[in-house]
């Protein structure tokens, strides 16, 4: 059985990757077979356009004295299918199918004629949404049998970046199907994603302990001899449990500043705390932390039950909400 790979081609006008991220990608492998590597596609066949599919992996799994890296394949309906894949020191990739272990991929000056996908050549620079890359291959990878053809590009460090799949026949043939990668999470902390404008928001836990007192309290010592003869301490013993949420936008046209309300709202939906702050799209200044008082007074934490946190721009056109469970 062959692999499929279906990424059709990607086209952008974006700048160059920074030095430092290509440095990143040279140490890579044309198909990157780390725990936790994650790509996002966005899928077209004969019958529908613009499904989404993951591509994950998940985990390495022994077999007969090798190491496989499991690569699962989820659509909207679950998961599909996994592969089983690994690679040697010299750069070979190898799946395992139901008739043993097959050549892949054999990226090396002197490729096997047996791999699945055909080295037809070498890309110096590839343009992509999320910049431009160099050190690519693109390949062939024929179906005997089913006159099934694929085409496509992989890239050094990330992996999958564009292919598509004809039919070779008479008036049925041509296109049948193809995958757009949208997003790219691998190995080391690097990701691509397409620039989709988003407000992001973060609390620092999901549920919140505060009959135990294990929230953190943000009530204000006495810090000098005289501090209670002058407003601004607390009581020796008071708790005033607090939590910090996080709230960011992403991919907003740089120079564009957004009014953005957050708000923290009890299980009935009252507002017990409301905040306007004003954040910049620019790098660095598009990032907000704020202390949410979590409490009605002091030594009087609210009650228990499923809270919510809300993140909203003033003209509407973001929000983003977290359920938050207070003990």
């Amino acid at each position: 059985m062959r692999a499929l790979l279906l990424l059709p081609l990607l086209a952008s006008s974006l700048a160059a990757q920074s030095q430092a991220v290509l440095a990143a990608l040279a140490t890579g492998t044309y198909f990157p077979l780390d725990v936790g590597d994650r790509w996002v596609f966005r899928t077209d066949n004969r019958f529908v356009t613009g499904a989404y599919e993951v591509w994950r992996v998940d985990r390495t799994q022994d077999y007969g004295g090798q190491t496989y890296s499991v690569i699962a394949i989820e659509g909207a309906s679950g998961v599909s299918g996994e592969s089983w894949f690994r690679a040697d020191s010299s750069g070979r990739v190898y799946v395992l199918t139901g008739n043993g272990e097959q050549v892949f991929l054999d990226p090396t000056a002197r490729p096997d004629p047996t791999a699945q996908l055909r080295v037809t050549g070498q890309v110096k620079t590839i343009t992509s949404p999320f910049g431009t890359f160099v050190d690519g291959l693109n390949y062939s990878n024929e179906f005997p049998g089913n006159l099934l053809l694929e085409n496509g590009t992989l890239v050094r460090g990330i992996g999958l970046v564009t292919s598509a799949q004809i039919l070779q026949t008479g008036s049925s043939g041509g296109f049948t199907s193809g995958r757009n990668l949208i997003e790219a999470s691998l190995a080391g902390g690097i990701h691509f994603a397409m620039g989709t404008p988003s407000i992001q928001l973060g609390m620092e836990s999901l549920t919140l302990n505060l009959s135990a007192k294990f929230a953190p309290n943000c009530a204000v010592p006495c810090y000098f001899v005289a501090c209670y003869l002058a407003p601004g301490a607390d009581l020796p013993g008071t708790y005033k449990p607090c939590a910090r949420a996080r709230v960011s936008l992403a991919n907003w046209p740089i120079g564009s500043s957004r009014m953005v309300e957050l708000q923290f709202l009890a299980p009935d939906g009252t507002v017990l705390f409301d905040s306007r702050i004003v954040l910049d799209a620019d790098p660095g200044k598009a990032v907000n932390d704020l202390q949410v008082p979590l409490y009605s007074a002091s030594n009087q934490p609210f009650a228990p039950g499923t809270y919510k946190l809300v993140a909203a721009t003033a003209d509407g056109s973001a929000q983003s909400s977290l359920a938050i469970q207070l003990q």
